[in-house]
């Protein structure tokens, strides 16, 4: 259908409790608008256009892949296979793997990936930089010749330069993200063994860090196969240390990015900067926002509204720039 001058065919439902609380059901129609400007979202159901054959939607309970009884997370909203060999688990832990805030092997795509595991060449992280010994059958393969192979190589030699963090972040630890990995990494110096001896009193008491990211830590490398495969991966990689800046003029703020960008190539790069500054970004505007960055800083896009109704900011890419050079 037709929303806001696109073309939408999906949108996230993103919960359970969300599914509920709007009431909806199989079989229902329902309305649909742009939140934000931006996100295809259910608003609800089409109350007159049902027909009474609609069914209420049930959770599953058991894992869909290898049938294992789900858990909920720390969030007590989500639910998750706690199965750690379960196949789907083990694909998707390597897709986050080679994404590009993680290891970022963009030679490497997410369909040659699962084909790679498939054949049984790709068991763990480490087994990635380990997949030239199959050269002979890899470039046989359809879709795969030897200029593919080439730049995959390529982009795994480019990925072994990279940092700590980063490493941290691509393990795909339970609710550690690239931002609190910098964080921790800061923390002891960007010394891996401190971070893996560290206790949950320790981790939890860095600013920025909770008990709930300190138990998800250290309850990784407790794991003997975790640090098993970490180690393994290590062997393939140079960490450098991150690179922070002495101008820390952003210290103490908080950004929101939104809409398109000018100067930037991506929003990635942009949060990079503000963090190398000392400033942190955050994904929605709130009370403690220091400035929403938005080139349109004339839109009447929620972001906007919300920030105008704070007193917050709207500074362009130029204004922002001007920011960091003084």
């Amino acid at each position: 259908i037709k929303v806001a001058g696109s073309t939408i065919r999906r949108a996230t439902l993103h919960n359970y409790p969300y599914i509920v609380s709007k009431d909806l059901k199989i079989g229902d129609y329902v309305y649909l608008h742009k939140a934000g400007d931006v996100i295809p979202e259910v608003v609800g159901p089409v109350l007159e256009r049902r027909s009474g054959i609609e069914k209420d939607y049930k959770m599953i309970t058991n894992c869909p892949i290898c049938g294992t009884k789900l858990e909920l997370t720390d969030s007590k909203i989500d639910l998750y296979c706690p199965n750690e060999a379960c196949p789907a688990r083990q694909i998707n832990a390597l897709i986050h793997f080679i994404s590009r805030d993680a290891m970022n092997i963009d030679g490497l795509s997410e369909a040659t990936l699962e084909k790679f595991i498939a054949k049984g060449f790709i068991h763990n992280f480490g087994d990635i930089f380990e997949i030239e010994k199959f050269r002979d059958e890899i470039v046989t393969m359809e879709g795969f010749g030897q200029k593919s192979f080439d730049n995959l190589m390529a982009s795994l030699e480019k990925a072994k330069e990279t940092t700590l963090a980063k490493v941290i972040y691509s393990l795909g630890i339970a609710n550690i993200g690239l931002a609190n990995a910098k964080v921790i990494c800061k923390h002891f110096d960007d010394d891996l063994d401190k971070i893996r001896s560290a206790d949950e009193e320790e981790i939890s008491a860095i600013d920025g860090i909770g008990p709930v990211i300190a138990k998800s830590l250290t309850k990784y490398f407790k794991d003997p196969e975790n640090n098993r495969k970490l180690d393994h991966l290590l062997g393939y990689l140079h960490i450098n240390k991150e690179e922070i800046s002495k101008n820390q003029t952003l210290a103490g703020m908080n950004f929101v990015i939104t809409g398109s960008l000018e100067h930037f190539s991506n929003r990635g790069e942009a949060k990079n900067l503000i963090e190398s500054l000392g400033g942190k970004v955050t994904g929605s505007v709130t009370g403690k926002t220091n400035y929403l960055i938005n080139n349109d800083t004339a839109s009447n896009s929620s972001k906007n509204k919300k920030a105008r109704e704070l007193g917050i900011p709207i500074l362009s890419e130029t204004d922002f720039l001007k920011m960091t050079e003084e």
